[in-house]
């Protein structure tokens, strides 16, 4: 026969857990993301690097790295466009891409630490350039066109049904009486 203390409170309940953890579906976007916004990271850094240089001599230096013949056709007009680019440009290049990056390790975190807004963003984000897609694949057909816009309508659809489904289980959770 055990005795209760009449002294002691009620027990304290558990809360089921309602976060459930990252699909993952999920975290493959979210490293993807992560590493992607890791090399535009790298990228914007270099563009800042290159802004008080001569574009046109770090090129050269990099044909002539890769054995590449300097007086052919295609290696004269790069090296002719490149001494056109100007500082400004390429800060705004490197802001932009400084700002991609900044986005796309916002939405790989988030999606990594199971942030339900993380979810919401990059379903946006994903869906945004399926008309784009489309329309460029109606402009010109191409096979590799295809398979960029099926990996993303495959990538879409994946996500949205994935925040789909941890919106129902949230929203039910919430009305479960206590």
């Amino acid at each position: 026969m055990s005795v209760e203390n009449p002294c002691a409170g009620p027990e304290p309940v558990e809360k089921p857990r309602t976060k459930k953890p990252a699909l993952l579906g999920l975290r493959i976007i979210a490293v993807a993301k992560i590493a992607k916004g890791a090399a535009l990271c790298g990228l914007s850094l270099g563009i800042f690097d290159l802004i008080h240089k001569d574009l046109a001599a770090t090129a050269l230096h990099f044909v002539q790295l890769a054995r590449i013949s300097p007086e052919n056709r295609y290696v004269e007009i790069l090296l002719e466009k490149l001494g056109l680019i100007e500082p400004k440009t390429l800060r705004l290049f490197g802001e932009l891409s400084a700002l991609e990056a900044t986005i796309q390790l916002v939405e790989g975190l988030g999606l990594w630490f199971g942030a339900a807004w993380a979810e919401y963003v990059v379903v946006v984000s994903t869906g945004i350039y399926i008309p784009e897609e489309c329309l460029m694949l109606l402009r010109r057909f191409t096979w590799f066109r295809v398979s960029v816009l099926l990996v993303n309508a495959l990538m879409f659809a994946y996500v949205a049904h994935a925040v789909w489904s941890r919106f129902q289980l949230r929203r039910s959770s919430r009305s479960a009486p206590a």
